[in-house]
């Protein structure tokens, strides 16, 4: 793949997701968390299809990221595994970030 068919996920993209998923430990409406499912679940896949031939353990990892927040079949838990994997999910997009750049 030729380096500008490269760069068509934007890092700050992978970025601003980590924040989202930020402050989604704050007890915020409804409405901010179904749209989270949407960003993150997209981001996640994309940054899979971007790491594809970098690293198949970040792709599994991304798959997980997006399957945990996918909108269309929603997984249910309680507030505090949320926030565990909010926490987590925000890592995730920065370490993503961090290996986009390279």
């Amino acid at each position: 793949m030729s380096k500008e068919n490269q760069n068509w996920l934007p890092i700050g993209v992978v970025v601003a997701s980590a924040i989202l998923c930020f402050v989604a430990i704050a007890d915020l409406p409804y409405g901010f968390y179904k749209i989270l499912r949407w960003v993150v679940c997209s981001v996640a896949v994309a940054s899979a299809l971007r790491l594809k031939e970098q690293s198949a353990t970040w792709v599994w990892v991304l798959v997980i990221v997006a399957l945990i927040f996918n909108p269309l079949f929603p997984v249910h838990f309680d507030k505090p595994v949320w926030k565990v994997f909010n926490i987590g999910a925000g890592i995730v997009f920065l370490t993503v970030a961090r290996k986009l750049r390279k």
